[in-house]
């Protein structure tokens, strides 16, 4: 009987608990950055995959440099989903108004260059209205160049819940991650 136990039992006990070890200590790089004033906040925060890292900025401080010192103390994050309103040339986070101009004087984009190391931080953007029209890409181009993300946003999308949403379009050529919804 002990030697059944030992040759069966065991070493399927074994490999169990070391499956489960591992799985629990996996961390995915994946981390999503919501916006407290988000039109579809609850929704996203509905669909989104159990155990998913959330960030959600508010209107008290910089919310650029939130996000750096997120990413500054979790260097294993390497896709970062942005839930944020938006219009065709513009991004609302923290209560403040990102256009062309605000973002060239955004000294926080500079600083998030700091992270890059030999890859490019992917910088998703869930919004099917700002990667529809030049300007709103002309926006994206120079968030990216200021801070080094390679930001992917869709170009014709109906809902960024759908099963057909790709980021089609992205700032620096790189390939991108899908939805955190597929």
């Amino acid at each position: 009987m002990r030697n059944f136990m030992y040759r069966k039992i065991l070493p399927i006990f074994f490999f169990l608990f070391a499956f489960l070890t591992t799985g629990a200590m996996a961390q995915s790089d994946d981390v999503v950055i919501i916006d407290s004033e988000y039109s579809q906040r609850q929704e996203v925060l509905d669909n989104l995959p159990v155990g998913t890292t959330v960030i959600e900025i508010k209107g008290i401080s910089n919310p650029w440099k939130s996000i750096r010192e997120y990413l500054e103390q979790n260097r294993s994050k390497q896709v970062v989903h942005l839930f944020a309103n938006t219009n065709y040339n513009a991004v609302k986070l923290g209560g403040k108004t990102y256009d062309i101009n605000a973002v060239d004087q955004e000294f926080e984009f500079s600083m998030l260059e700091g992270l890059y190391q030999g890859s490019y931080l992917q910088l998703l953007v869930y919004d099917c209205n700002l990667g529809s029209n030049p300007d709103g890409l002309a926006l994206l181009k120079e968030i990216s160049e200021m801070s080094y993300f390679n930001i992917a946003v869709p170009t014709n999308c109906n809902s960024i819940f759908g099963a057909d949403l790709k980021f089609d379009h992205t700032t620096m050529n790189q390939p991108t991650h899908n939805s955190i919804f597929q």
